[in-house]
């Protein structure tokens, strides 16, 4: 008799939110897997700081403080850990589901248990689009709303290329894993923790609740939930945080996948960390803080319209939503 493979896919017809169970599914997988993440992820941004530590003292001759990012030479150093601390989780992700929950490393990109590299290309035209509209509905509501409302694409000036080269190569390289990253711990793993206990019948107690939980919707929520948390946003802002998380993480369960979060994901942020560092912001990177409601009633708008035009272009595309 052959050995019991370790890592068993999900049913054929599986949805995205629902990857996570497998034959191997226990209750306890999905908690001791999100346990194993964090674990590891904490190992590997210890060992980035560790690293950068050393470089940074080998080639400037000081020692900073990590926990301390004005401690770095300059902004775009403090800018680039930061990216690189985040951007090395994005691996742990699918080894925590290989080891946890048995199940392939990359089912957690996608129902074909890879990253669909053609359809996030796919992606990138939308995603181009939302930031060309987001652009041009926050210089509406400038127009429209006096200074101290606006949502703020104004002001600043270019600093030149000279000064503009290094940070922009910072961001273009690092950005890209920076934002996949979260995509995949907050769309990706989180998803399909809260799916994996979705009950395999809607029958039985509690009929609604099995129902409830059967669909994606108690995992988006809650990825939406935590994706805010990690941010430093408060008011109007902290609303279109998530937002933001609600319809990438509808995305990711109405075209299998998340290639369309991370497109959207990824220019979203190359676009608010480009502009101010061509701007002259740079230094400013890592504030977070309120907005006015302008921003949230310009998201809904942006977000509505890449939500739709996405969803057209997987079905005509006819991009597989299930295993």
């Amino acid at each position: 008799m052959p050995p019991e493979p370790h890592v068993v896919p999900a049913p054929p017809g599986t949805p995205f939110h629902r990857l996570a169970r497998t034959p191997k599914h226990t209750w306890w997988r999905p908690l001791a897997g999100t346990v194993l993440l964090a674990v590891m992820a904490v190992c590997v941004m210890v060992g980035v700081v560790v690293a950068w530590v050393i470089a940074h003292q080998l080639a400037v001759g000081e020692s900073p403080d990590p926990f301390s990012t004005s401690s770095f030479s300059s902004s775009t150093e403090s800018m680039a850990f930061a990216f690189t601390q985040l951007g090395i989780v994005m691996p742990v992700v699918g080894v925590a589901a290989w080891l946890a929950q048995r199940r392939p490393y990359w089912s957690v990109a996608s129902v074909l248990n890879r990253i669909r590299w053609r359809w996030l290309l796919w992606c990138c035209l939308p995603a181009l689009g939302y930031a060309a509209l987001s652009y041009l509905v926050g210089l509406l509501v400038d127009a429209l709303f006096p200074p101290a409302d606006a949502i703020g694409n104004s002001g600043g000036a270019w600093i030149g290329f000279g000064a503009f080269a290094a940070p922009a190569l910072v961001i273009l390289v690092l950005v890209p894993f920076q934002s996949t990253a979260e995509e995949f711990v907050f769309r990706g793993w989180l998803i399909q923790a809260v799916g994996a206990y979705g009950p395999d019948a809607a029958d039985g107690k509690a009929p609604w609740l099995r129902r409830l939980f059967r669909t994606p919707w108690p995992g988006i929520v809650i990825s939406a939930v935590a994706f805010v948390s990690v941010h430093g946003y408060t008011g109007w802002a902290m609303a279109d945080i998530f937002l933001f998380g609600l319809v990438l993480g509808w995305l990711a369960v109405r075209t299998g996948g998340l290639e369309s979060g991370i497109a959207l994901h990824v220019m979203n942020n190359l676009v608010a960390f480009l502009l101010p560092a061509a701007m002259g912001y740079g230094d400013q990177w890592n504030q977070q803080g309120g907005a006015p409601w302008t921003l949230l009633a310009s998201d809904v708008v942006c977000l509505g319209v890449y939500a739709m035009v996405i969803d057209r272009l997987a079905r005509r595309r006819a991009i597989a939503r299930v295993s």
